[in-house]
């Protein structure tokens, strides 16, 4: 009995070992997924550098390039202001082509006259002759440039242009009363003159006036009034223009 026992027992033990390796053989009526491979990208210590040091040349050409461009920006900038504050300067009654002609021919001029003389009068004589040309054959554009420097002399030297605008009054003044003194000195020679010729016809009985003689020395004292005369005006002319000019930046 105990025989038959073992070799029951031992029969169990070999059919449920048979029907656990016949479940794991066991085939699945569907296909079986191919497996997905993932590859990872991972780059050698070369590689890192070499990226590194491209990024960091991109990123200097890059600031490079931004600074030369706003610094072209900054002088294309530039360059209009100065083209509209030169085309601002013009004045649309006046031509600039023989007027500017005129101007260089007469500081050139002037600078080939002066070249034998001494230094001072070399340096000086042309720049003046170029701004008194200037002012001749251009007044209008003159007058504009010259408005604009007094602009610019009060924004950067207000006290330079206190001190300018106090000299031309006082020259101003001075001129005006070197003008009340020629006319009283016209008139005292022409008293004299007029005192002499009374005094010489009175002493002698001749008449000078008969003669044209003091007539003669009339004209003469007069030509010479008339030239001081003259001067006078147009120099009070060029004070009242740059006055006139002061006022009507004041307003």
């Amino acid at each position: 009995m105990a025989v038959e026992a073992g070799v029951v027992e031992n029969a169990a033990e070999g059919s449920g070992s048979w029907a656990s390796s016949s479940d794991q053989t066991k085939l699945s009526i569907y296909p079986t997924p191919i497996p997905e491979l993932i590859l990872l990208d991972t780059p050698s210590a070369l590689e890192k550098r070499i990226g590194m040091v491209r990024r960091e040349i991109t990123g200097y050409y890059t600031g490079v390039h931004s600074k030369a461009q706003g610094i072209i920006d900054r002088w294309i900038s530039v360059e209009e202001k100065v083209e509209t504050r030169i085309k601002s300067f013009r004045d649309p009654t006046e031509p600039l082509n023989p007027g500017l002609l005129y101007t260089g021919i007469s500081a050139l001029t002037t600078s080939v006259l002066t070249r034998s003389r001494a230094l001072p009068i070399r340096i000086l004589l042309p720049p003046a002759a170029l701004c008194s040309a200037f002012a001749y054959f251009l007044p209008g554009t003159a007058s504009r440039v010259g408005a604009y420097a007094e602009e610019l002399e009060d924004r950067y030297v207000p006290r330079f242009g206190e001190i300018r605008r106090t000299s031309v009054a006082h020259s101003g003044i001075a001129w005006e009363r070197a003008k009340e003194g020629a006319t009283a000195g016209r008139e005292s020679v022409n008293k004299g003159v007029k005192s002499i010729v009374e005094s010489i016809e009175q002493g002698t009985g001749l008449n000078l006036k008969a003669m044209g003689w003091a007539q003669e020395v009339k004209k003469e004292v007069q030509s010479v009034a008339n030239v001081v005369q003259k001067d006078t005006k147009a120099i009070e002319s060029k004070s009242s223009g740059g006055d006139s000019e002061d006022s009507k930046r004041l307003v």
